[in-house]
């Protein structure tokens, strides 16, 4: 390749990266716009309270897990 269609790819990729910047910036603008609507308009959940979530009705038991074995050569 020339240093001519290099420089042409180098630009598009600036391009493009430049607009997938943008696009990401704008986007990230909705999100938080569209956060702080739901928490002013009171949709989103508050936390449970600690101390008044339910208790569980069994403690939790580490289980082990079995290793899968390789299959055996036939004969």
């Amino acid at each position: 390749m020339t240093d001519a269609r290099w420089q042409r790819v180098l630009r598009l990729m600036d391009e493009a990266y430049a607009d997938y910047l943008k696009g990401m910036a704008v986007l990230r603008k909705r999100v938080v716009a569209d956060l702080k609507r739901k928490l002013s308009d009171g949709k989103v959940l508050d936390r449970p309270d600690l101390e008044q979530s339910s208790p569980r009705t069994r403690p939790a038991v580490p289980t082990r897990h079995r290793r899968t074995r390789g299959r055996r050569p036939r004969g």
